[in-house]
Formats: C-alpha cells, sequence, structure tokens
C-alpha cells in the first residue's frame, strides 16, 4: 500500500496548491510614485512632499530604465547596516519603499543628520569623490531598494549627462539642508510626544513603540519608531507575491528512499518535521525568512521559490552548511527509519505564478537536476548526506565568488540527461555519517 507522504518526482508535474494572493503588486524596478522630499529642519517644522527634488522623481522615464538596467533588487530589514563611516563605498541605492537613518558619531555621541526615504539615492557623494563613507546608514523601516556597485553608477553618469546634472542638484541641496541637529521629515506630527516614522507598509504590519517622547529630534536615534504609512507613499505588494517573470532563486529538496521498506508511516512523518525544522532553520539564519517565500510540499521534498529582492547568495552561503551540519547531527542520533540523505537542487530563473501555484521552465530545469542519475548514483556510493547540485548560472555567478563558508573547489561539473533534456550542473556532496561499508 502507498503511503500518503509517498511523491515520484516527475519533472514536468505541478502539484497544485491553495490559490496564492492576488497579484497586484508592482514590479522592484517600477517607477515609484509619491515620493517625499526629506531635510533636515527645525522642531515642529513639517516638511511637505517634493516628488521632483528626490532623485527617481526627477528622472525621465528613459533615465529610469537605463538605471535599472543595471541595478539589482534588494530587501533590507529593520535594524540592517547598509554601511558606516569609514567603509569603502562600493556601492549606491535608490530607495524604493522604507525608510534609513543616516547619522554620524561624535565621540561617545550619535548624530542624526537625515532621514531618506522612497526615491532617495543614497551613497552617491561618497562613490563620486570621497571613496569612504563620511556617515553610517541603518534601515529604520524595511527597505526595498534598486542596488548599483559604484563602477556600474559610473558608466550611467558617463553615459546619461542628465542623470549626473540631476546627481550633482542633489549634492548641492544635500550640504545646503538646514544646519539644525534636529531632525524633521512629511509625515512627522508637530508634537514630540505623537512622534512618527512614515512607512510604505500596510497598516496591519506590526508596530513598534517609542520607548519615550525624544523620538521626535535630537533623541529620534535612541528611540523605537512607531510605524504608519502616509497616504503620500503608495504600499507595495508583499514580498510573497512571485510576480510573473521575475528571476527568482528556485530550491528543490528531495528525501532519498522516502518510500524504502525500512521506513514506517510514523518514521516518515518524522522524516518531513526534521527535513521542514531543518531547511527552514537554515534559510532564517541565512537572512532568507520563511514566510515571504513561496513553498509546496512535494511528499517527499519541497519546492522554495525565493523573491527576486533576496539574493541568491544567501541561500547558498551559509545556508547549505547549517543544513548540512544540522542534517549530520539529526543523522548521528537517529535510527534506521529516520535517518535520512537530502538531495538539494539550486537554480535560478523566471517564475511563473497562477492561481494554482507556480510553473515555468526554470522550476522544470530544477526538477531535472534534481534527478539527475549521476547525484543519485554518487549519493548512494558515498552516503552522503546531503547532495547538492546547481546550474551553471548559480555556481558561476554565486558559488564561484562565495567567500564563507562554500568552497567552489569542492563542486564538480556534471552533465545530467534527464528525459529528454541535456544539463550542465555542478555537484556538490557532503561527509557521510555513516559511510558505506568497504
Amino acid at each position: 500500500m502507498t503511503s500518503p507522504h509517498t511523491h515520484r518526482h516527475d519533472p514536468d508535474a505541478i502539484v497544485t496548491r491553495p490559490p496564492l494572493r492576488p497579484i497586484d503588486g508592482r514590479h522592484p524596478r517600477q517607477a515609484v510614485r509619491g515620493c517625499s522630499h526629506i531635510a533636515a529642519a527645525a522642531p515642529h517644522t513639517e516638511v511637505h512632499p517634493d516628488t521632483d527634488r528626490e532623485f527617481w522623481g526627477a528622472l525621465t522615464h528613459d533615465e529610469r530604465q537605463a538605471f535599472a538596467a543595471y541595478a539589482e533588487p534588494v530587501l533590507l530589514p529593520v535594524g540592517h547596516v547598509l554601511w558606516r563611516e569609514g567603509d569603502v563605498a562600493d556601492q549606491v541605492l535608490v530607495i524604493q519603499s522604507g525608510w534609513v537613518k543616516i547619522s554620524v558619531r561624535r565621540g561617545r555621541h550619535e548624530h542624526v543628520i537625515a532621514v531618506r526615504g522612497p526615491g532617495a539615492l543614497i551613497g552617491e557623494r561618497a562613490a563620486m569623490q570621497v571613496r569612504r563613507r563620511s556617515a553610517t546608514v541603518v534601515v529604520m523601516a524595511t527597505v526595498h531598494a534598486m542596488r548599483l556597485a559604484t563602477t556600474a553608477f559610473a558608466a550611467i553618469l558617463a553615459e546619461h549627462p542628465r542623470i549626473l546634472r540631476v546627481v550633482e542638484a542633489q549634492m548641492y541641496d544635500r550640504l545646503t539642508e538646514g544646519g539644525d541637529s534636529s531632525v524633521c521629515f512629511h509625515g512627522f506630527p508637530r508634537t514630540a510626544a505623537a512622534a512618527s516614522v512614515p512607512s510604505p507598509q500596510d497598516a496591519h504590519d506590526a508596530s513598534e513603540t517609542p520607548t519615550d517622547s525624544a523620538a521626535a529630534t535630537a533623541g529620534f536615534a535612541r528611540a523605537t519608531p512607531t510605524y504608519t504609512a502616509p497616504d503620500a507613499v503608495a504600499a507595495p505588494a508583499p514580498v510573497a507575491d512571485i510576480r510573473a517573470g521575475q528571476n527568482c532563486t528556485i530550491l528543490y529538496t528531495d528525501i532519498v528512499r522516502f518510500s524504502g521498506a525500512h521506513r514506517t508511516d510514523d518514521d516518515r512523518l518524522v522524516v518531513r518535521r526534521v527535513m521542514y525544522e531543518l531547511l527552514r532553520g537554515a534559510l532564517e539564519e541565512s537572512g532568507v525568512p520563511w514566510e515571504p517565500c513561496h513553498h509546496e510540499d512535494r511528499g517527499d521534498g519541497a519546492l522554495v521559490i525565493v523573491p527576486a529582492e533576496i539574493p541568491t547568495r544567501c541561500v547558498v552561503d551559509p545556508m547549505l552548511a547549517l543544513l548540512t551540519a544540522r542534517l549530520h547531527r539529526h543523522n548521528r542520533d537517529a535510527d534506521k527509519g529516520t535517518r535520512f540523505q537530502l538531495r538539494v537542487a539550486l537554480h535560478v530563473g523566471p517564475v511563473v505564478p497562477d492561481e494554482q501555484g507556480v510553473s515555468g521552465l526554470a522550476i522544470i530545469q530544477t526538477a531535472r537536476l534534481l534527478d539527475a542519475p549521476v547525484l543519485k548514483d554518487w549519493m548512494d556510493r558515498t552516503q552522503a548526506d546531503v547532495g547538492v547540485i546547481a546550474s551553471s548560472y548559480v555556481y558561476e555567478f554565486v558559488i564561484a565568488h562565495a567567500p564563507g563558508l562554500v568552497n567552489p573547489a569542492s563542486y564538480q561539473r556534471v552533465i545530467c540527461k534527464v528525459k529528454d533534456a541535456e544539463l550542465t550542473g555542478w555537484m556538490h556532496l557532503s561527509s557521510a555519517t555513516f559511510p558505506p561499508a568497504a
């Protein structure tokens, strides 16, 4: 009798799931509307929106398209430090949603010099002139942004002289902003006790209450802001919405011999639970939150689509090392029925969502990598706890350059022949908890 959890991997099969949430968001590279100007001002002074003065609002449609072509979308959580004073200036960002605090240290004290939000370009002065950061930038409300290397930024300025003039005008405006140490921006109420930080997130997002009323001015750097959603800023779609055509990281797992006769149904329940616990824990500790991802249960494995805003490198390093170490620890203490090997396939490509789930050639190719006979054969020979197979794209653009816990030299180039397809992959086998008998 077949276990209800048994599922044979058909690379071309699309398993249904409950409908996704409506896909009504905009691509991160679309133009940001409703940008508000942010300036240093005296306490209790309202600063009203001035879209034309923000970098993104000052660009033409063609200039935005050119800028977006060089950019990488990124998602930055609250508290993330973009850079610190003295760091090498190797990137610039355009904020699409969210807010950052820019501050400098003078002795033991932190001085907030600006707060920047949607439409703002940050990091350009150091990238163009100083080469070292003159201030620290910290995320105050989750930021969606477009990131460029300084070399790419220089190339854009060379190709589009008008963008250079926009940047120079913005730099002049910032250098001549009011010198008062207090910080104020659109959305800040008149009274200190009611101070809040506007955020483009929906109103149902979790909020945090300021620790005291000092959040309005100089004390703002120390207080925890309350997040509100001003009408002037359009709320982005939730990150969990996988939008058609986006290049997402695709992670596919398969439990080796899940339906084997050595397992009972109770064993399979344990194995599935452990796989999900290890996978989710490794992803989240690597900067890939579970909830924004699209995940489908495949019975003997899982399909996880990581939103395009999250860099693929987070799914590689240290995620794979964490997953391997924890599975090794589990196998060391588990009995025969609950001990398991795990195959993992990684690819990047466009994903097409519909009411039933996700599909697309990139997902099919990932499934074929996962089912590659060469991976199955070597996992059987070595009894490796984890066998990873990455597409050529993931290896060449992520693994080959990854620092940290990834060793590119441990990956072997293999040819994967599955059904009528022939794909090139890069295979890595971990050590085995219980090596095969000699």
